[in-house]
């Protein structure tokens, strides 16, 4: 680890950083200044080497922005990934209780803010930071224990099915393997197939399912009040944050790739545009974009209000801790925002509202509903679970997630029609106002479906391309295209998007 550098931010900023961390949500500021004075803050670059493998030190480490690999060396001398760690996670607290040498190694993904603390730095600290520290300590390893019996459990399950279809190397190993001297920042993957990626990485046991909920629905009167109360948390794609880590302290000199990477995550985009809108800027045209966020707030506040957000990614129990659902739900959105912009450019449709930013909001109404409801989303990884989300939706939590998303978009101050097509894009028939781009993402919905990529793996709804109503709104807003066969579009337009399908998901290998 000779390449570290030991000089990080300022006493202030790293104060800041750690406060919005899970780890020191108990600590105040006052115990924050003892660990930092007790614990050394590295500033370590990409592909570099924290911990090496079979080695021995009595160091533990703690995440605070990055992203770091887990690796083990195979008997062939290649490497498997274990995991991926984002900011806010720890490793190497084993080495707190035991002298035993490494049992896998840790390398960057990318520069990292890393704070190393050693076990005999920690025991010069007062006696409640001590207290505070360690009580930590073992909740972080009872919650590893709990999940390593969960692992150990479904492995026993499915042993003897696994002994009948012996195979001498699982696709799961195949995507975690990675070829000898293959740098680290390229472990996460591009391409690859939606349902695959999310079959291989299915982390649950359908024993594991929580029972279904109760059929009790809420009013919408209190639903209103959940869904726009100040304290909802929405949650932020941790990959997607890991990657914007490095933008957000100092002079940010590629907006393209910041603009980029904000437009992956629904919750971040939809916060630069309820800041680019709010009653402070007092513009009289509403921003429909983050490039236009960009400039109308400027880069500096953008940074500071991300530095904020993308630490809020530590949501508890979200969809019930299934990160398969979670993985769905983020490709599903950012996939639909690429093929209703492949959709519009094909047509020609010439528009001031951002058709990507539509399609990448148009679901934004699960997030504020999963907390409501937490054992709800879940059952959408059983076999038998209702064809129709939105139905469903009505009947266990009182309102769909479109009316749920509009809720939302109002109190965030986003623009309308942006809201419209959360209410609308499963109805396309009820829209009055913006046909046009709610015909577009209701569209892209269905041919990403028609791909794998829903939510969960479960179609919204059973709508036929060919008899879907938004081809009625998009001819009749969209004169050029009122000539065109719909039967002869759809079947290009699956051509194409066959064709430009590696693009579409080639960054979004969450």
């Amino acid at each position: 680890m000779s390449s570290v550098k030991k000089k990080g931010p300022n006493l202030a900023q790293q104060i800041s950083f750690l406060q919005k961390l899970l780890f020191f949500e108990d600590f105040d500021q006052h115990e924050i200044k003892q660990f930092l004075a007790l614990s050394r803050w590295l500033r370590v670059p990409v592909d570099t080497h924290i911990i090496k493998e079979s080695s021995i030190e009595k160091v533990f480490y703690i995440l605070v922005k990055g992203s770091v690999a887990v690796v083990k060396t195979l008997e062939n001398g290649s490497h498997s990934r274990l995991t991926t760690l984002a900011a806010g996670d720890c490793f190497g607290e084993m080495a707190l209780v035991s002298e035993t040498r490494r049992t896998a190694g840790v390398v960057t993904l990318e520069k990292s803010y890393i704070l190393m603390v050693e076990p005999d730095i920690i025991n010069k600290a007062s006696v409640f930071l001590q207290l505070k520290f360690y009580r930590r300590f073992c909740e972080i390893l009872v919650g590893r224990l709990v999940n390593a019996n969960k692992r150990l459990a479904k492995a026993d399950s499915g042993k003897d099915i696994k002994d009948q279809k012996k195979s001498p190397e699982s696709q799961a190993e195949k995507k975690r393997r990675i070829p000898d001297g293959e740098p680290a920042s390229s472990l996460s993957g591009k391409g690859g197939t939606i349902q695959k990626q999310v079959a291989e990485e299915d982390d649950y046991d359908p024993a594991e399912l929580p029972s279904m909920p109760k059929k009790k629905p809420l009013g919408r009167m209190k639903l209103r009040r959940l869904v726009q109360e100040d304290g909802l948390k929405l949650p932020v794609n941790p990959a997607v944050a890991a990657q914007l880590s490095p933008f957000l302290l100092g002079h940010c000199e590629d907006t393209r790739r910041f603009s980029e990477l904000i437009s992956l995550d629904p919750v971040i985009t939809a916060k630069v545009l309820q800041m680019a809108n709010s009653s402070f800027y007092r513009r009289t045209t509403p921003v429909m974009s983050v490039p236009h966020a960009l400039i109308t707030v400027g880069i500096n506040h953008i940074q500071e209000l991300l530095a904020e957000e993308t630490f809020k990614i530590f949501v508890k129990n979200q969809f019930g801790g299934f990160t398969s659902l979670a993985k769905s739900f983020w490709t599903h959105s950012v996939v639909v925002a690429r093929i209703a912009e492949l959709l519009k450019d094909i047509m020609r449709v010439n528009t001031t509202m951002d058709v990507y930013v539509a399609g990448l909001l148009h679901d934004i109404g699960i997030l504020a509903l999963d907390p409501l409801k937490p054992g709800f989303y879940p059952q959408l990884l059983r076999q038998d679970f209702p064809d129709d989300l939105s139905e469903a939706e009505k009947e266990y939590i009182g309102i769909d997630h479109g009316q749920a998303g509009s809720l939302l978009g109002e109190k965030l101050g986003l623009p309308l029609p942006y809201r419209d097509v959360m209410k609308y894009h499963h109805f396309p028939e009820k829209m009055r106002d913006h046909g046009l781009l709610t015909g577009l993402v209701h569209l892209a919905d269905l041919f990403a479906e028609e791909k794998g990529c829903c939510f969960g793996g479960k179609k919204c709804e059973e709508v036929n391309l060919h008899s879907s109503y938004a081809w009625v709104l998009i001819q009749d807003q969209h004169a050029p295209f009122r000539d065109v066969n719909i039967s002869d579009f759809i079947s290009s337009f699956r051509t194409e998007l066959d064709r430009e399908w590696p693009e579409i998901v080639e960054d979004i290998s969450w």
